[in-house]
């Protein structure tokens, strides 16, 4: 049979191992919604477009202390970068959203690659079927490429023997 002594230190053991595994977890959750929230939120200093995480100015020092602060006082990740778009603006944001209007910016270049492409199999298509300066008549045969010219040499002869 255990020891009374024994038995009352288990429940206070069991709430120390407990705690031990539920701290970092809770600093590791905290840790991740801060790099969510400083990764996605761009500096506003104006030196140079990037997110707070990655700015080594001092606005961007004050700016990750904020966000610090905020995930400590319970906020998530992304009620931190509402907060911040709320105050700023869509604009806070170092990408935009891929919704709205802001599909444009996401899908546009697609978009000009996939026609410049079709604009390019086009051209060069017409390029290779059509031989340089000979197109043939629909439904027959082509012209020859080169005219026979031998009429043209003996009228050019006789009009150079009468100018002279």
């Amino acid at each position: 049979m255990p020891s009374p002594s024994r038995s009352r230190g288990r429940p206070a053991a069991l709430v120390l191992a407990a705690l031990l595994l539920v701290v970092p977890a809770a600093a590791a959750d905290d840790a991740a919604e801060y790099d969510l929230a400083a990764r996605t939120i761009l500096c506003d200093c104006g030196c140079h477009p990037q997110s707070v995480h990655d700015c080594a100015c001092a606005r961007a020092a004050e700016m990750r202390d904020e966000i610090r602060a905020r995930i400590e006082q319970g906020q998530s990740g992304e009620q931190v970068i509402a907060s911040y778009v709320a105050e700023h603006g869509e604009a806070i944001r170092i990408t935009p959203v891929a919704r709205g209007f802001n599909l444009v910016a996401w899908l546009g270049p697609l978009a000009g690659l996939l026609a410049a492409a079709g604009a390019l199999v086009l051209v060069v298509r017409r390029w290779v079927r059509t031989p340089h300066g000979a197109r043939p008549a629909a439904g027959g045969p082509a012209p020859p490429l080169a005219p026979d010219d031998g009429a043209y040499r003996e009228r050019l002869r006789r009009e150079v023997e009468e100018l002279r």
